[in-house]
Parts: structure tokens; C-alpha cells; sequence
């Protein structure tokens, strides 16, 4: 049985990232680890969306909502330097659709939103994070799998 937890116990840090992980596995994009002393989850690039041939604005939305949503699971963190990457990608390719600013603020709406909706994920991932400190991407995603969510 995975463990639960409020979000006053579990440290910002572990909500980001698990923000992150939910995020990419949600958008079919791998994980390959994570680790909250290093500031990081390392998310494979492109994910399922490139290989189902599916076009530049599924790509886009994934990997703005993966950059996004450590911030937006834990408000008073920041975005990394790879997150700011990760988003300017997003936008680059969302942008050719839409104004780059416009983009922007979709993508932070929609992570907010992504956010609530699988907050119990991100928090029972974050908890688990807390205590392991680092997880690889099959440990990722046999946590997410466990609490019945995919």
C-alpha cells in the first residue's frame, strides 16, 4: 500500500519534482530518474508523441506542462535552468501557431490545472521521494502505477 501524506509534511523540492515525473509519464514522455539532492528529474526527450507521428503542438503542450508543473505543484520553487530550456522549446514550437506570450500563459493554465487534477499522485510520489531522496524512472513509474491512476 503506498503511503499518503499532506502537503504541509512534504518538502517543496520532492513536490516539484514529482510535478515533473507525473507530468512526463501523464504525456507518455519517459523518465529515467530522480533525485531532490541534485534539483532534478531527468525526462526522456520527445516521448510517445514523435513516435505516434503526431504533430509539433502535441509536443509543445507535453513538454510545457512537464517544465511547468514542478512550479505549479509547489508555488514557492522556481524554474530551473533546464526547466527554462524545456519551456522555450515548448513555446518555439507552440509559437508557430501562436504568439509566443499567448503560449506562454496557456501552457502555465493548463499545468495548474494538470496539477489539481493529479495532486494525489504528486503527493504520494513526492512523500516517497522525501524519504528515498533519489528513484529511478521504473521506480517512478511503478509508484504511479500502484496507486491506480494509468
Amino acid at each position: 500500500m503506498v503511503e499518503t501524506t499532506t502537503y504541509e509534511t512534504i518538502s517543496d523540492g520532492s513536490l516539484h519534482e514529482a510535478g515533473h515525473c507525473v507530468a512526463a509519464l501523464s504525456y507518455g514522455i519517459g523518465v529515467r530518474r530522480v533525485c531532490i539532492d541534485a534539483g532534478e528529474a531527468v525526462i526522456e526527450p520527445c516521448g510517445i508523441y514523435l513516435e505516434q507521428g503526431r504533430y509539433h503542438g502535441a509536443v509543445a503542450l507535453g513538454y510545457a506542462i512537464v517544465a511547468l508543473a514542478g512550479r505549479a505543484a509547489a508555488p514557492t520553487t522556481s524554474l530551473s535552468k533546464s526547466d527554462e530550456l524545456l519551456l522555450d522549446q515548448a513555446i518555439f514550437l507552440g509559437s508557430w501557431a501562436h504568439p509566443p506570450d499567448e503560449m506562454c500563459r496557456a501552457f502555465s493554465a493548463l499545468a495548474n490545472s494538470f496539477v489539481l487534477v493529479h495532486r494525489k499522485e504528486i503527493e504520494t510520489l513526492a512523500t516517497i521521494l522525501d524519504r528515498r531522496r533519489s528513484m529511478s524512472g521504473a521506480e517512478v513509474e511503478e509508484i504511479i502505477r500502484s496507486i491506480g491512476q494509468w
